[in-house]
Order: structure tokens, then sequence, then C-alpha cells
């Protein structure tokens, strides 16, 4: 997994393009969404391990970790006007 850092320095170099645009506001724009997909990188890593009977709980849980972090990504892009 990545470090916090690491996270930060991807999503800041994804949404270089609306930097000008963002001026100020960019660095909370980035900082947001780093925290967002920091949060749910963390919670994918902690899903059981186990194999083939754990797999069904695992995909569900996954599914619905995509679900709720693509809702923060779309609120933040509004608040921010992306």
């Amino acid at each position: 997994m990545r470090t916090k850092e690491e996270n930060r320095a991807a999503i800041a170099e994804q949404f270089t393009p609306q930097r000008d645009k963002l001026g100020e506001r960019f660095d909370a724009l980035v900082d947001e969404i780093s925290a967002v997909r920091y949060e749910y990188l963390q919670k994918r890593d902690e899903l059981s391990k186990q194999p083939v009977g754990v797999l069904d709980a695992n995909a569900a849980d996954e599914r619905r970790l995509n679900r709720e972090e693509g809702m923060k990504w779309v609120l933040i892009k509004q608040k921010y006007g992306i």
C-alpha cells in the first residue's frame, strides 16, 4: 500500500489540470480526495485474505467500499466545481 504522501502526490498529479482553475483551493481539494482514497485503501486492505469461502463476502464489501468512495469523490468534485 502507498504511504499517505505517495497517495497525495498521485492525486495531485491526477488533478494538475485543475490547478489554475482552483488556485488556492487546489491543495484543499487534493487533501480531501487523498484522505478519502487513503481511507478506502486501508479498509480494502483490512478485508479478510482467507481463500475461497470468504471471496463472496469480500467482493460484496469491496463493491460497497467502491460505491462509498465514488460518492465521496462526487460530493468533493461538486464542492470544488470540477
